[in-house]
């Protein structure tokens, strides 16, 4: 990895090109299946509001992966974070655990704690392992150049 490099997310994108037309085909032979029993104003609603909240789901993944920003920095010592309006800097060495949801994923969860206590969590990352050992490496490092 270099300095500044960015994590990604295109594996979970890529999932999701790929399960997201299944999601849908369930949820319109469902629609079928309801509307077969019967024209109901009730179950139209219902209908119309859970396409509405899977449409809100599929947008809110799309959205999080495309504009969740996370940059490594070697030189500076520091993770930055961006997200809407939020901007937040972490420093390797103010990190005491770092934890991966699942090991040897193509995409995954990391989670760091700080030495004051609050979790960082960055969902959908790719290469997880990697980056885990990475900011161990410039912890390590981080630790070094304060002694």
């Amino acid at each position: 990895m270099k300095a500044g490099h960015q994590i990604s997310r295109e594996k979970h994108l890529d999932h999701m090109v790929r399960v997201v037309p299944f999601i849908v085909g369930a949820y319109l032979f469902q629609c079928y299946m309801i509307m077969q029993l019967g024209d109901n104003p009730i179950a139209r609603n219902g209908i119309f509001f859970l396409g509405a909240c899977l449409a809100a789901m599929i947008s809110s993944f799309i959205a999080y992966d495309l504009t969740h920003r996370v940059t490594l920095h070697e030189d500076f010592l520091t993770i930055e974070v961006k997200w809407l309006k939020i901007h937040k800097v972490v420093y390797y060495k103010e990190i005491v655990e770092i934890n991966v949801s699942d090991p040897g994923q193509s995409f995954s969860q990391i989670s760091l704690k700080t030495i004051k206590g609050q979790r960082i969590k960055f969902y959908f990352i790719d290469e997880a392992d990697k980056i885990k050992k990475w900011i161990e490496d410039q912890n390590q490092e981080a630790f070094t150049q304060a002694a």
